[in-house]
């Protein structure tokens, strides 16, 4: 109500299990203003294609239409997003493996000295740091090929925080392995 125009990035939204999912899409057809950006690319690993969409209000949309461009998506993009769209199979596999290996990521963050993971309901985990965080990406990156997302672009992050995605059992560990060796010496 106080704002001309109110955009929620909802990009993550697709790892929740649709029960589990708290959206403001019913929000939109009440507040004229609100804009809710989707995006296929991050759950369906998409992201050369850069294909997502916006959930608004008809009046809000219909006056958009008139300045995009004529053809917001190429082709492939569309044949690709129909495809995605329609693979229940990976979506339910997806769901299944996420609510199994996100716990164990973050359990196992918590165990190292120094960090401080946040739960988490997307593919990726956000962890405070006591060392520096471009330090601990630069030894992680020549000693163990492994690279982690600083936070540098959220300001009130800072140098102090990263972000790790949640991949498979073993990939996983061998994250584990080398985020547990370089803290441990830089904390003795």
């Amino acid at each position: 109500e106080q704002f001309a125009l109110v955009v929620v990035d909802e990009a993550f939204m697709d790892f929740l299990v649709p029960s589990q999912q708290q959206s403001l899409v019913s929000w939109v057809k009440e507040f004229e203003n609100l804009v809710i950006l989707r995006s296929l690319t991050k759950f369906y690993s998409l992201p050369g294609l850069r294909l997502g969409y916006a959930i608004a209000h008809p009046q809000r949309l219909k006056k958009w239409q008139g300045w995009r461009d004529p053809w917001p998506v190429n082709s492939l993009a569309v044949a690709a997003g129909i495809a995605v769209l329609q693979d229940t199979e990976f979506q339910e596999q997806t769901w299944h493996w996420l609510e199994a290996s996100r716990p164990k990521l973050y359990q196992d963050l918590t165990h190292i000295p120094g960090l401080k993971p946040y739960p988490s309901v997307a593919n990726f985990i956000l962890v405070e740091s006591d060392y520096s965080v471009s330090q601990l990406q630069f030894k992680l990156l020549k000693n163990y090929q492994i690279l982690i997302r600083d936070c540098l672009s959220f300001p009130s992050l800072g140098d102090r925080y990263f972000r790790v995605a949640v991949k498979t059992e073993a990939q996983n560990q061998r994250l584990i392995q080398a985020l547990t060796t370089v803290c441990l010496e830089d904390h003795s």
